[in-house]
């Protein structure tokens, strides 16, 4: 490892963020220094937009992606090398908005009581019934089940930032019944070395999805979408369902109620509403 690549490792982490951002903001500086095959100290502007279009344009990649690399790219100057000013007129790359796909409560159903390993059944029911993210479920451990307070303790989620979710009683009851048949661990769900990894969950889902019968794309994350939408379904202030998720700014939350088939489906259409009496209306 080179020393320039350790001191944005040691100030990425002196910012308490999480691995997995070190990971990704790390990785994508070394992606940039392999595609031009020099340091990133030695790079101009018009390489660095380059590299971008050749990430949207050659490879693909989603929008998105390609907006977490430029980022990458404005952290690691501003952070070892501030009076490199090649980023300075590289705007932010335009991300479409895109509606989650969401599962309705019948597939989540099918999807949970097809899944016969009991460990993978609690981690697929966790995750719908809490709205906890694929690392935080992967992460958590024994002791924050709190079954007295129907609670589930987060710990270090998203913006490394604790905070509590909530605990349903069926899935304590898939829970217990996979903890009663399982060794004791200091992980919730054990994997080979530490705790399962995220990548173990994302198959679990996978594998659920097509068992189930459903060809929608489902992933992880589609689980937290789908438990969201179902609660503000079931008339749950948004307040709460912000504070359940963990999200920042209650915008983010809001954007669920545009998923909501429940929402949606008790609004007319103006096609389909009575015309007022056209007694007396003149038409010029």
């Amino acid at each position: 490892m080179t020393p320039l690549r350790q001191r944005f490792i040691h100030l990425l982490q002196a910012r308490n963020l999480s691995v997995s951002t070190v990971e990704s903001y790390v990785g994508a500086v070394a992606k940039i220094s392999l595609f031009h095959k020099k340091s990133p100290l030695l790079f101009t502007e018009n390489e660095v937009l380059a590299f971008l279009l050749h990430e949207l344009k050659v490879e693909k990649l989603e929008p998105r992606t390609v907006e977490l690399h430029r980022s990458a790219l404005v952290t690691f100057y501003r952070m070892v090398a501030p009076e490199i000013t090649i980023m300075q007129h590289c705007q932010r790359i335009k991300i479409p908005h895109k509606l989650p796909s969401v599962l309705s409560r019948e597939e989540v159903e099918r999807m949970i009581d097809g899944i016969r390993n009991l460990k993978h059944r609690a981690m697929v029911a966790l995750l719908y019934s809490s709205g906890m993210r694929l690392n935080e479920c992967a992460k958590l451990k024994p002791a924050d089940i709190d079954s007295d307070r129907m609670t589930i303790r987060v710990e270090a989620g998203k913006g490394q930032k604790d905070r509590y979710a909530v605990l349903s009683p069926r899935a304590l009851n898939i829970l217990n019944e996979y903890r009663a048949t399982h060794f004791a661990s200091d992980w919730l769900f054990p994997g080979r070395r530490s705790h399962i990894s995220g990548r173990s969950i994302q198959y679990v889902v996978a594998y659920a999805t097509v068992n189930a019968g459903i060809r929608k794309r489902v992933h992880p994350h589609t689980l937290r979408h789908s438990f969201a939408t179902h609660l503000i379904e079931a008339g749950v202030p948004l307040q709460i369902i912000q504070l359940f998720l963990g999200h920042e700014n209650l915008k983010t939350t809001a954007e669920y109620a545009h998923i909501s088939s429940t929402m949606i489906s008790g609004v007319s259409s103006p096609f389909d509403m009575p015309l007022a009496s056209a007694a007396g209306v003149r038409h010029e």
